[in-house]
């Protein structure tokens, strides 16, 4: 069963990857290379904690608590679990692109973190929701396209971002965050971050 899971995994990113044109190109890497490193994520971060109003600060640092949980504490926890290598160190006709990442495949970081973002921010701001959700699925699917992850890594990174980003939605909600309405330029800063052109 495990046996065939794999296979099918292994089949499925090899698919996506081997699928590729200019357009997509264009279209995925951006977006891939806004997470590298959490580049991309510090910079929103910083405008959010510099320029937003309370509650903007506030939802910021509950996402990051939650962030800083689930890098620093779950990650290195599941890759000993399971160091799965990447996908274009091993699998034949892999198309490699973006940054080489050496650590574990499992899970995707690219995943949970725009997981964690799209639940908390897209509930927080119900403008934002789809954006995110749209910008979420464009990132995952470039992981394997990039030959940097599995299949089964982005869906494992979507599931432990999920439940993380459930978690930080309890929290803002209990701060009194989330459920409210929303203020006159309350999105704004959001706005301004542009969640735009992620491991």
């Amino acid at each position: 069963m495990i046996e065939q899971i794999l296979h099918w995994d292994r089949a499925a990113t090899l698919w996506i990857n081997q699928h590729h044109n200019v357009v997509l190109d264009w279209l995925l890497m951006p977006v891939a290379w806004f997470g590298e490193a959490g580049i991309g994520w510090i910079a929103v971060i910083l405008i959010l904690l510099a320029f937003g109003g309370r509650k903007e600060r506030l939802v910021t640092l509950v996402f990051v608590v939650g962030l800083i949980t689930t890098e620093y504490l779950l990650m290195p926890a599941l890759r000993d679990l399971w160091p799965r290598p990447r996908p274009y160190t091993y699998i034949e006709g892999i198309r490699q692109l973006g940054v080489p990442w050496d650590k574990p495949s499992f899970p995707s970081a690219h995943g949970h973190l725009w997981a964690q973002a799209t639940i908390l921010y897209g509930l927080a701001y119900r403008r934002w929701l789809w954006p995110l959700i749209v910008l979420s699925v464009l990132t995952c699917y470039s992981r394997p396209y990039a030959g940097a992850h599995h299949v089964l890594d982005v869906i494992g990174g979507i599931g432990l971002g999920g439940v993380i980003g459930l978690l930080e939605l309890a929290a803002a909600a209990k701060l009194g965050l989330v459920g409210q309405p929303e203020a006159e330029g309350d999105a704004q800063p959001v706005a301004e971050a542009q969640f735009t052109p992620d491991e």
